[in-house]
């Protein structure tokens, strides 16, 4: 962009954007170099990264952090727990056959710390249906047990369909159960 047709840009102070550091390009000014931090600005970064650390793991526990508005707050931790239940959902797809998975991976997630990896979530979420598990669960287990090998078959419910969940060498196959 030559100076003249910068000059005529209506409603932009260029002089006053580059002073202010919204002007990028060459003529923004230089950054500073690591050589210029004094202990002070290490200490001072530091104390930032830790209450920015605060914050964070403030919002993943479900926690509104002091100073910051209730209902953004809330919100940005419900995103935060829909991010780790869809970390949950794509490392072990079959979360999606629990009926009501989604809500309660959300509370899960809320009431758990996040410490470790997806497939950790997803193992401690299945303790967690276990032991907050109804009637409609069972069958899940039942599943679940097949995919992580403590069981060789069951019979379970998608939808109004009954399957015979096996496992075999390389994986699990499901086919449909005849009616009995």
């Amino acid at each position: 962009m030559s100076a003249e047709s910068r000059a005529d840009t209506p409603g932009i102070d260029h002089a006053e954007a580059r002073h202010s550091g919204r002007v990028h390009g060459p003529t923004a000014d230089p950054a500073p170099s690591d050589q210029d931090e004094t202990p002070s600005t290490e200490q001072s970064r530091s104390a930032l990264g830790a209450r920015m650390n605060a914050v964070v793991d403030g919002l993943l526990r479900g926690e509104v952090p002091q100073g910051f508005d209730e209902l953004r707050s809330r919100e940005t931790a419900r995103i935060l727990a829909l991010k780790r239940v869809d970390a949950m959902a794509y490392v072990r797809p079959e979360i999606a056959l629990l009926p009501r998975w989604r809500p309660r991976a959300v509370d899960f997630v809320l009431a758990t710390p996040n410490d470790h990896c997806a497939h950790w979530d997803w193992q401690m979420f299945v303790e967690w249906v276990r032991d907050h598990s109804d009637a409609n669960d069972t069958e899940w287990l039942s599943m679940i047990e097949v995919f992580t090998g403590r069981r060789r078959r069951a019979v379970v419910r998608f939808g109004n369909r009954r399957h015979y969940v096996r496992r075999v060498r390389r994986g699990v196959r499901s086919t449909p159960a005849l009616p009995v």
